[in-house]
């Protein structure tokens, strides 16, 4: 399987389940939306860290506003595979596409760069247009990036991004001379 069937099959199932999940909500609740874009507001979160999508918002009977994260398990039959790229190698272990965990083995140079990345995919202008499933083709939220001795990392939902948009950020992290790149899940549990 290419590392771009992988994505693709990740995010099928996640967006499969986001979808089934949503309409369950929905048929409770009338007033229910998917993907809802908002900022947290605190200042001492930065751009464009402190945008995320909620997976369901639903307005109850009585009017009280309720947010659902929308979760699913690793699938147990996901099998960790590498790829080497000449430049970098890219080792991928289980992972959801709600919580995506990206390490990278050099510093994140250039976080214009990453954060204009972000920004894009998180479509903080609603430009994206809804597809036949009813979303947003964005990704829900990501944490500013982390270190830890000798790796760097930040987590990722990807929402209902295309397979494409991981792929696109394998591309970004590679341009910026990383030679060692792994994906595995960002649940502490996993």
């Amino acid at each position: 399987m290419s590392i771009e069937q992988i994505f693709a099959k990740e995010r099928d199932r996640y967006v499969q389940f986001l979808v089934e999940t949503r309409s369950k909500i929905a048929g409770e609740f009338s007033k229910t939306v998917g993907e809802l874009l908002i900022s947290i507001n605190n200042e001492a979160i930065p751009y464009p860290y402190r945008y995320l999508r909620i997976d369901v918002m639903s307005s109850l009977h009585d009017g009280t506003p309720k947010p659902y994260e929308v979760k699913i398990d690793l699938d147990p039959t996901f099998e960790a595979k590498g790829f080497n790229f000449g430049q970098f190698i890219v080792e991928i272990y289980p992972f959801t596409w709600n919580s995506v965990q990206i390490l990278v083995n050099q510093p994140i140079e250039n976080t214009r760069q990453l954060e204009g990345w972000i920004t894009r995919w998180l479509d903080v202008e609603d430009k994206n247009p809804a597809n036949s499933l009813g979303t947003s083709q964005a990704v829900h939220s990501f944490t500013p990036v982390g270190h830890h001795g000798e790796w760097w990392y930040l987590t990722g939902d990807f929402g209902s991004a295309p397979a494409d948009a991981l792929v696109e950020f394998v591309e970004l992290m590679a341009g910026q001379g990383m030679t060692r790149i792994v994906i595995k899940s960002g649940e502490e549990n996993a």
